[in-house]
């Protein structure tokens, strides 16, 4: 049985929609199809078995790590978080072939997140105790929407209908996409050693190549009721928006993977981060495994994806002004009914719009740029806790058309972990003002988890959830046990 008021959706079925709710339905739902769902495996962060997994959340933290080298195969972690709609079946463990949706009614902002972050190959490798050094390949896509209050009800079929039960006339939004692939290359060392306390710092270098990038933004949309010899109508005395994608999108460009590829644009990014160890201190003993490794209290600081990807703009790119006077809702959504590609949008728009131009050249959006700042202390029984603080930065690093965030913000996660296996409960306060309940688990090389536990069974949770798994290879050996040399025979020569 459906619920009231709910929609239905197959993927055949989005082929075939009105191409806005296409574009709205894909964003929304498809992330949710890749349910394995690593620069964003929460429950490790601090640990230090983490090794290459969390050289992209603190370069200097692949010094402090017991093992003299780890390889990372696959790590790959998925999230999406969304208020705009919500499923009504369907779960992370059963993906069904018929999608059930509702937009969720009332009156408020809507925002939408997606992200996604694939690593192959990430090595570590300890020079010493003092250096350590790694390499890796990286791809990430994020997606980013919110919009200002307005109201959605299950009654609404046109675009008057939508307009009438509007509480507020005036309204913006924006939409910012990226996905890049990079190569990176880390380097951390130990700056200074004392018997109270360690201070190691790493910087990451970031070749990328940015492969997708799309931006909207309605900057001002007014729209006023007006009283007409035909009756009432709705008019739009102000619009400003635009809207870019980039130009390997082009069905000239878009024919082959190679053209794609070829027609993508490259830059720079960086990491860089210090770890402060307080160490213990408590009396040698000479028959305990060597403590270097061990700390009372780690505080990590670090900058993280400093930098932003560019794209030539595509050929169907616009800025959009002025509304003609004569234009009133229903000859909008004649017009702009039917629409089966952007240049067809963009022909019909122009015949409603005083100043329609193209957008040429150039255009950058924003790294994820973020300051972490972490607190790990390790208990009895093998038990630990790291608490972290996100603040975002992206607005500092120079993406003209549009910024991406992190979901990440404030985080308390407990740990139950030894050598082989692990336990991790990370507690979750996102930038969307959601608290998250997530769960992994480390056995030998594989780690798996999902950052909110009821999106493995509620299908309205699932748009609020998503996972991560990684495949880990590490020596069997930590660092060897240290032994009284006090004991040892005298060596004669």
């Amino acid at each position: 049985m459906r619920e009231p008021g709910s929609k239905w959706i197959t993927y055949g079925h989005i082929l075939h929609m009105h191409p806005m709710k296409k574009i709205i339905l894909l964003w929304m739902f498809l992330p949710g199809v890749f349910r394995l769902s690593a620069q964003h495996l929460y429950g490790i962060r601090g640990s230090s078995y983490g090794g290459s997994l969390n050289m992209l959340h603190n370069p200097a933290s692949i010094v402090n790590t017991p093992f003299p080298w780890d390889i990372t195969l696959l790590g790959y972690q998925q999230l999406q978080s969304t208020n705009a709609v919500y499923l009504l079946n369907g779960s992370l463990l059963g993906w069904p072939d018929t999608l059930h949706y509702r937009y969720a009614d009332g009156h408020f902002k809507r925002y939408a997140l997606v992200q996604g972050d694939l690593n192959l190959l990430n090595l570590r490798l300890a020079l010493d105790r003092r250096r350590a050094i790694g390499f890796g390949i990286s791809a990430h896509a994020y997606g980013w929407a919110q919009t200002s209050p307005f109201t959605v009800e299950d009654t609404v079929n046109s675009l008057r209908s939508f307009l009438n039960i509007q509480q507020e006339r005036d309204f913006t939004g924006k939409l910012s996409s990226s996905g890049w692939i990079e190569l990176h290359a880390t380097y951390a060392q130990t700056w200074i050693d004392n018997p109270v306390a360690r201070l190691n710092g790493g910087l990451t270098i970031k070749i990328m190549r940015g492969i997708s990038g799309a931006f909207a933004r309605i900057d001002a949309l007014q729209v006023r009721e007006r009283t007409l010899p035909q009756g009432n109508v709705y008019q739009f005395p102000q619009l400003s928006m635009k809207y870019g994608y980039s130009s390997n999108y082009d069905q000239q460009v878009a024919s082959s993977t190679y053209d794609f590829l070829n027609h993508s644009q490259g830059s720079v990014a960086a990491d860089m981060g210090v770890e402060y160890l307080i160490k213990k201190q408590e009396p040698v003993n000479y028959y305990a495994p060597d403590p270097y490794y061990d700390y009372w209290w780690k505080i990590g600081i670090s900058v993280l994806d400093i930098g932003h990807n560019r794209f030539r703009y595509g050929q169907q790119s616009r800025y959009v002004s002025q509304v003609q006077n004569n234009v009133t809702d229903s000859i909008v959504e004649r017009k702009l009914t039917g629409i089966n590609s952007l240049a067809q949008f963009n022909d019909s728009l122009q015949t409603l719009v005083v100043q329609m131009n193209s957008l040429n050249g150039m255009f950058a959006i924003s790294n994820p740029t973020r300051l972490i700042i972490d607190v790990d202390h390790p208990l009895q029984g093998h038990f630990s806790f790291n608490a972290s603080l996100t603040i975002p930065l992206a607005t500092f690093t120079h993406g003209d058309a549009g910024i991406i965030k992190s979901n990440e913000w404030l985080m308390f996660t407990p740990r139950w972990e030894k050598k082989r296996v692990g336990i991790y409960l990370p507690l979750q306060y996102t930038v969307a003002q959601r608290f998250w309940v997530g769960l992994a688990a480390r056995a030998g090389p594989l780690l798996v988890g999902i950052h909110h536990i009821p999106g493995l069974f509620s299908s309205r949770q699932l748009t609020q959830s998503g996972g991560y798994i990684a495949i880990t290879i590490r020596p069997d050996r930590l660092v060897p046990a240290h032994r009284d040399k006090r004991l040892n025979c005298p060596d004669f020569k």
